[in-house]
């Protein structure tokens, strides 16, 4: 079987196993969680990305659905963590006072990078991936 190296599968392949890795990094080194049901969540998403990489890498027969699920499996992650952050702006900013005010401040901070880390690439690849109806 031959790997064709500027096919798309392959390219999103590869950005896939790299985001994996560096999720990866950020949740066992950076960010380590303790609590067994997130240190779960957080090596299951991971893992999840690396082989469906893994897969688009190799050219599997159905290659090209296994892109366009990660890429929405990864989008609805970045807009539930989008939600559960403009959840926290809400509730302390309106409780805390000028404490809550500067996690607010935070916690924009961090959506702006949620949006960054998780939201941007998974867009190209769902654009890549979407099935396109050929005319005859």
């Amino acid at each position: 079987m031959k790997i064709d190296t500027r096919s798309t599968c392959f390219l999103y392949g590869c950005w896939d196993l790299f985001f994996s890795m560096l999720y990866l990094f950020i949740f066992t080194v950076l960010m380590p969680s303790y609590h067994p049901t997130s240190r779960f969540l957080t090596l299951f998403f991971p893992a999840v990305l690396g082989a469906g990489g893994l897969y688009l890498a190799v050219q599997g027969p159905r290659a090209r659905q296994v892109g366009l699920g990660l890429a929405i499996l990864f989008l609805t992650l970045c807009l539930l963590m989008l939600a559960a952050l403009s959840y926290t702006i809400g509730m302390f900013n309106g409780i805390y006072g000028p404490l809550g005010t500067g996690i607010s401040v935070i916690s924009a901070i961090l959506m702006a990078m949620t949006v960054f880390l998780v939201g941007i690439w998974p867009v190209f690849q769902l654009r890549a991936f979407w099935p396109v109806k050929r005319e005859s």
